[in-house]
């Protein structure tokens, strides 16, 4: 349990956030003095040491100048993902109609004036929509895709943003491998097209920066998981795993889980959504493994910063726990 002086600074500091005021400068050196104690007693890379950071790194200067930063945003019951590393950037996945604004605009509030990447994990509407926005709002230098076509309105509205900013997009292969700043991704599947399940054809990538690694599967389920599994095997070990297709009961196999290891998971999902994601079976996997899980639905956008060796997690600007 953290000590007196670490419940104490929480205690203020989420009363200055309602209150609008910083109480924490009030405090003695004296204080300081005994939180820094506290840490010096932290062993190196613990999770306490990664989910309460010193005050100073928790500074807004600090959380948005980190070399390496992954947001996953509370876009509901959707996805994305957007990622900075060391003055590149990439947005995953854009969620669905009603989210797009949200996205927008909180690119605009990262000082955003451009994307490296746009990567599709699939043409659902809920991956898609908001990347048509993005598309529409902000230059974008590549557009990574699965190779398949979608008969729905989004896509013919994707396809249209594409002409209208003469942007034709990548189709990588597995195996591609793309630079993002200090931090590189590789396109793990999918190995085919399923004509009959969207889902199956995510585009899956594992970003790597330093010694810490991101997996995100958009919507791939078992039958993708299996191929991406026999294909990669031990080199799926990810630090952290986004949850495929919102936690469902579908994706997540243990088979991924025992490849991939995950140290932690987020999922991505709406409040109270009508499909019961995250499903049971996927949370007692996560428990049985041992996985700390952190969800959008309960705790808003996550952010996880990472200087190539520790993890710092971030519930819209503020350290958090996990939470079930």
């Amino acid at each position: 349990m953290a000590s007196f002086p670490i419940l104490l600074f929480t205690l203020l500091f989420f009363i200055g956030l309602v209150f609008n005021v910083d109480l924490t400068s009030y405090l003695p050196d004296s204080f300081w003095e005994a939180v820094e104690s506290y840490y010096d007693q932290v062993p190196s890379g613990s999770q306490t040491e990664t989910m309460f950071p010193l005050a100073d790194e928790t500074s807004p200067d600090a959380f948005r100048n980190a070399p390496f930063r992954l947001t996953v945003l509370d876009v509901g019951q959707g996805l994305s993902v957007f990622v900075q590393s060391e003055g590149e950037t990439m947005l995953y996945d854009g969620g669905d109609r009603d989210a797009s604004s949200f996205v927008v605009s909180y690119l605009e509030r990262q000082g955003l004036e451009s994307l490296d990447y746009v990567t599709i994990s699939h043409y659902d509407s809920d991956h898609l929509s908001g990347v048509v926005g993005v598309l529409n709002h902000f230059p974008v230098s590549h557009v990574l895709a699965p190779d398949y076509k979608a008969s729905t309105a989004i896509f013919r509205s994707y396809k249209q943003a594409l002409s209208d900013k003469k942007l034709a997009p990548v189709y990588p292969a597995v195996g591609d491998s793309f630079s993002l700043g200090g931090a590189s991704f590789t396109v793990l599947g999918p190995s085919s097209i399923d004509p009959d399940d969207a889902n199956n054809n995510s585009l899956a990538i594992r970003i790597v920066y330093g010694n810490t690694s991101f997996l995100i599967t958009g919507d791939a389920e078992h039958e993708e998981e299996e191929d991406m599994c026999k294909s990669w095997g031990r080199s799926l070990l990810s630090t952290v795993y986004v949850a495929g297709h919102h936690g469902s009961g579908t994706s997540s196999s243990w088979t991924l889980l025992e490849n991939a290891i995950p140290e932690y998971a987020v999922i991505s999902c709406g409040r109270d959504n009508p499909y019961g994601h995250p499903h049971d079976t996927t949370l007692e996997k996560f428990s049985d493994m041992e996985i700390p899980v952190y969800r959008t639905d309960t705790q808003g956008s996550i952010t996880i910063l990472s200087d190539g060796e520790t993890l710092t997690w971030f519930q819209e600007g503020q350290p958090f726990q996990p939470g079930v």
